[in-house]
């Protein structure tokens, strides 16, 4: 910590699971080691209203780093707009999923505002439909350094963490009660989509409700498509590997119980716990939207030291290798044998696990995303 390169605030609210609350102390040490003076304020505490005005008064604030909207205005008219302004610190938006969904986070008021999203298109969005003029960033997940299990000492072979929010089958079904126009909108996106899951989502989109589609409009095709293909990802990613008897982390999985015995199935854990499990595993999956560009199971599993299967994203494609990532096959019919042939090679497997360890310690840790948050800030200390 020093106080002469001044005091970066970073806030901490409520998250499920504790999985986005878990990285605000992990981005605040990354900027500790950046030799800044860090200071948390927890929204869930009585009188944090009073500790900021004390800090902010008392220190020479640089930077306020928000994660996923935590201790932004409430509104454009809210009081907290005119106190962030009166600083005139930057204050930077550090956000975890896609702007469709983040539209009153990114439009407001503030003086000097930047707003970061781990898709590398995120920017273009913002820019043509939310705030023409704004400042949009590139800025990946990330995870904490740790010291992993010994290889020989892992006893879960294959897991995934992630919820499912409904079987997709279900989610499908209910369009209809849009009408046969909807449906039929929503079917055709869905088939642009899984041409080319890595395409921006809003493209395939606009490929069927026309390029002069508003954000309203965009909004909700966009909302439920992903929403389905987040879930029908992950459902035909483990149907598709029952056989190699997977371990699941995650809550609303129960429906697929019965007709996948094969599959462990845990139900839901905190991310402490869910850690816990990734450091005893030697291969995570991570079927997800390659529009999404990046997650941060992939980081946590690399920071655990173990093997990662992924989909193919723009962003990981350019960021790693078969070395250190396994890119999954596009179709689930063809993740069996792949998959199997992987798990079967243990050398290879034990080989890639260490290569993407290697990988994520020299260039993907908190302290890395903390030293391009100073630098698009303009904050960062000469001889950090």
């Amino acid at each position: 910590m020093n106080p002469e390169n001044g005091t970066v605030v970073l806030f901490l609210g409520e998250s499920n699971f504790g999985n986005i609350g878990s990285m605000v102390p992990a981005l605040a040490d990354g900027f500790d080691r950046l030799s800044f003076d860090t200071v948390i304020v927890d929204l869930l505490r009585d009188g944090y209203e009073n500790r900021l005005m004390e800090i902010i008064q008392s220190r020479e604030i640089v930077a306020f780093i928000s994660v996923s909207g935590f201790g932004l205005p409430a509104s454009p008219a809210s009081d907290a707009v005119r106190i962030f302004n009166d600083v005139d610190a930057p204050i930077l938006g550090v956000f975890l999923d896609h702007p469709f969904s983040l539209h009153d986070r990114v439009d407001l008021p503030l003086k000097n505002y930047h707003a970061t999203f781990p898709a590398g298109h995120a920017g273009a969005f913002c820019e043509r439909y939310i705030c023409p003029g704004g400042a949009f960033h590139h800025l990946p997940h990330s995870s904490v350094e740790r010291a992993p299990t010994p290889w020989a000492a892992r006893d879960i072979d294959l897991l995934l963490t992630g919820s499912l929010f409904l079987p997709p089958n279900l989610q499908r079904a209910a369009w209809r009660d849009h009408g046969a126009d909807v449906e039929g909108k929503l079917n055709d996106i869905v088939d642009l989509v899984w041409l080319d899951l890595a395409r921006p989502l809003e493209e395939s989109v606009r490929d069927v409700l026309g390029e002069d589609a508003d954000f309203e409009t965009l909004f909700s095709y966009m909302k439920t498509i992903d929403d389905y293909i987040r879930n029908a990802q992950r459902v035909d990613a483990i149907v598709a590997l029952a056989p190699l008897r997977p371990t699941v982390v995650g809550p609303g999985w129960e429906a697929y119980a019965d007709d996948l015995p094969m599959v462990r199935f845990v139900g839901q854990k905190t991310i402490q716990e869910s850690l816990e499990m990734i450091d005893c595993s030697r291969a995570i999956l991570n079927p997800f939207p390659g529009y999404n560009d990046s997650h941060e199971r992939v980081f946590n599993a690399m920071a655990c030291g173990s093997a990662v299967l992924s989909s193919r994203s723009v962003y990981y494609e350019s960021e790693f290798s078969p070395e250190n990532m396994f890119f999954l096959p596009n179709r689930p019919l063809d993740m069996p044998s792949a998959v199997a042939d992987l798990l079967a090679d243990k050398d290879r497997l034990r080989v890639m696990a260490a290569s993407g360890q290697q990988r994520f310690s020299s260039a993907h840790t908190w302290t890395h995303r903390a030293r391009s948050l100073a630098q698009i800030a303009e904050i960062l200390p000469t001889a950090a």
